[in-house]
């Protein structure tokens, strides 16, 4: 699975869990620590969809950064002849 898509179905994921909590409450007001619990897992899905951007992020840049090395190497090369 791509960095892209798991940070996707992370982001919807948060967004269902909170959506649920909301129901939880709503229907079961004595039952508060379901909610929370929900809302500990939403805010952890939340994470994990950071988490799988910045490393997209970071694998675009290092890819970026190669680039750009063998293309100043490919310029002084065609410079020196």
């Amino acid at each position: 699975m791509k960095k892209d898509t798991a940070a996707k179905i992370y982001e919807w994921a948060s967004y269902i869990m909170l959506l649920g909590a909301t129901v939880v409450f709503f229907l079961t007001s004595k039952n508060v620590q379901i909610t929370l619990l929900i809302l500990v897992v939403a805010v952890y899905l939340r994470a994990l969809m950071y988490r799988a951007r910045y490393k997209s992020y970071e694998e675009e840049n290092e890819t970026l950064k190669r680039d750009l090395r063998r293309l100043t190497a490919a310029l002084k090369e065609s410079e020196k002849k």
